[in-house]
Formats: structure tokens, sequence, C-alpha cells
């Protein structure tokens, strides 16, 4: 087996660098109680001591203020909408999380249903920043089966007493690593910086593909001695944001793993032409921290120790109403699998264990489409 890797290291956007001495991955990540296929891996892997469930806490920013976002009680406490608009999101939530049967949103647009269902006003306050800073100029494109999944999944993930969120402690690139230990093991061979060449028995690929629509995503990530907010997750309802999210990792994994600072992650999903896969750091950097100042006002970038940008060019495929799902098989020897298979549901790394053992499947035996 030789794996071919066209970047400096494995792992995608599943990648890491070093912060405060720590591994941590470029794009955030977590997982849910539910991520059965990560789960799996990892104590397959003999990771499973690292890994460590912690209380998730989400906030919105809207109108200049940080609300926050947990459960029934924090809606009805949202002074931005009235008692209806209230009830009216609560219970598309609820209807959201039992009905089992996505193919009946497949051809309908998320914004639409959202926006009768939930009613104009709800709809404009909390769903529409989150599509466009998810889908950007693409937003009214994208199938309601999409958002059926992001709600599903992560509303049958809470636990009574709240959501629980899992991270692998010292960071999810150990799974990468412990992995390309093992092929190396069994003398399969890894070349890094290498496109593939030569003539093999079966070859998968995992490339980005010509007939897929993608959005790119960039992060700026810091680390600081400041301790900004109370909550792990901030949605931006904001559509003049430079970032859709902001997150507050030590407020899911102890501080103390990273000698006491903070660290945080500004991410934004975006068009492949925008200029932020262009311009110089310094001034992504300046337009996410003028905004941040924005949401804390006490924001002092001074106590920032560390911080990295980083782009993703082919981060998200757009899941329109007309979405096909690519076959697998390019040819008689050649199977593609790519983040553009995982569907309805969004890609993260329990779907791509997912599809990756779907591919394993291919190499001990005859291939199909």
């Amino acid at each position: 087996m030789t794996i071919f890797e066209k970047e400096k290291e494995l792992g995608g956007l599943l990648g890491s660098f070093k912060i405060e001495g720590k591994s941590l991955e470029m794009a955030y990540h977590h997982i849910f109680k539910t991520d059965k296929y990560i789960i799996n891996l990892i104590e397959e892997l003999g990771l499973s001591s690292k890994l460590k469930w912690f209380d998730g806490s989400t906030a919105i920013y809207f109108d200049k203020k940080v609300w926050p976002f947990n459960g029934a009680m924090d809606l009805l406490r949202f002074k931005p909408l009235g008692m209806m608009d209230k009830v009216r999101l609560g219970l598309v939530k609820i209807y959201l999380e039992k009905e089992n049967t996505w193919q009946k949103f497949e051809n309908v647009l998320a914004y639409q249903w959202m926006e009768k269902w939930c009613g104009e006003k709800a709809y404009k306050i909390i769903w529409e920043p989150l599509l466009k800073g998810k889908f950007a100029n693409r937003y009214q494109d994208i199938s309601m089966a999409w958002l059926w999944a992001r709600i599903h999944t992560r509303g049958n993930s809470s636990e009574k007493g709240g959501e629980k969120l899992g991270y692998l402690m010292g960071g999810f690139g150990q799974i990468t690593k412990e992995l390309e230990n093992r092929i190396k093991k069994m003398r399969g061979e890894i070349k890094l910086n290498t496109k593939m060449s030569g003539e093999f028995d079966k070859v998968i690929s995992s490339e980005a593909l010509p007939n897929v629509d993608y959005l790119g995503a960039v992060t700026a990530v810091f680390s600081s001695t400041q301790n900004l907010s109370k909550y792990y997750w901030h949605n931006i309802n904001d559509t003049k944001s430079p970032f859709v999210a902001l997150i507050q990792h030590t407020n899911l994994v102890p501080s103390t793993e990273y000698q006491g600072k903070h660290v945080y992650y500004l991410g934004t999903y975006l068009p492949q032409d925008h200029k932020y896969f262009k311009i110089d750091d310094k001034i992504i950097f300046k337009e996410n921290f003028t905004y941040l100042k924005k949401i804390f006002p006490l924001f002092d970038k001074k106590q920032i120790s560390e911080k990295k940008i980083f782009r993703f060019k082919t981060a998200q495929h757009i899941v329109s109403t007309k979405y096909k799902v690519p076959s697998t098989k390019l040819g008689e020897k050649v199977i593609n699998i790519n983040f553009a298979n995982i569907y309805p549901e969004d890609r993260g790394i329990n779907l791509a264990v997912r599809e990756g053992e779907k591919s394993a499947s291919y190499l001990g035996g005859p291939m199909s489409g």
C-alpha cells in the first residue's frame, strides 16, 4: 500500500499545529455521543483513555449583545423575539429532532421552509445569518435535507442535563499519527508533498471533484491571557461580521492544557475567490480583531501570545436541492471517497471514518459504484 499526500502532512481538515506547546487542530473539532464511527476508531487505536466528555455551552451574538442559547429557558429569555416566535422555534426544533424521514426535505429549500414554519422574524434573526455564514452567497440554494441533518443529529446527541461534547486530550491529530504508525508497521509507504504516480491494482482517491461546488474556509486561531466569555460556541448572527463562529476552545477543554492560556478560533466559510485566500494574514487578523472588539470591548490584542491563519479551499460542498451524490466509482481501478459523498449529513470526522471504512472494503474485494 502506498499513500500519496500532496500536502506536507497527513490529516486534511484534521491537520494539526502547535500552540502553547500542545497539538491543536487547524479547524475546530469536537465529537458527539452519537458519533459511533470515530468513537469506535479511537477505541481500536488504543486512545480511549484520552477521550473526555465535557458540557457544551452555546451563545448567540445579536444586536450588539451575547445571548446564552443552551435550551428552552434561554430561548424564553431571548428578548429580540416575541413569545409566539419562540414557541414556533421550539416546536420546529422538536419536530426536526423527532422526524426521521429526511427524504421529504430533499427538494425543499431550507431558507423557505424555515421562514414558513419558524416565522419571518425568527428566520431573519436566527436562521438566515447562520445559513449565510455557512454557505455565503449560495445560502438560498441549500436543501432542507442538509439543515434537517444538522438539527436532527445534534438534538439527538444531548443527554439529560445538557449536551455532551467529546475531545481527544492532546488533540485529534493523535488519530492520524497512530494510523500512520500502523501503516508503516504493515510495510505501507507514505509519500508527503507528492502527487500520485505509477501503476496500481486499485486506487482510492480523496481529491475534490470537478463536478461538485465547494466553499472554502478560513480560521484564525490565537491564544491569549484574556478570558473573554463563559461560553464555548458563539454563533455570530450578524452578516457584517468577518467570521460566523467564535469558539473559545478552553471553555470546553481546560486552559491548564495550554499553560493557562485561553485558546480561540474565529471561523468562516467563503467563496473560493474571496480576498482572504489571497491577502496577507495581517489584514485578516486586523479585520477579525476589529470586529471581535465590538463583541467584547475589553478585548486586548496585546495579550495575544500566539496566532495563526489557516485556509482550506475545498472545506464545504454545497448541498443544493439539485445536489447529486457523486458516484464513488471513477473507473475500473479507481474510486473516490470524499466529503461530497456524505449526504444528507454535514461533513465531519465521524462520517469521514464511515466513508473510510467503505473505502477499505473496496480494497478487500471487487469494486462497486
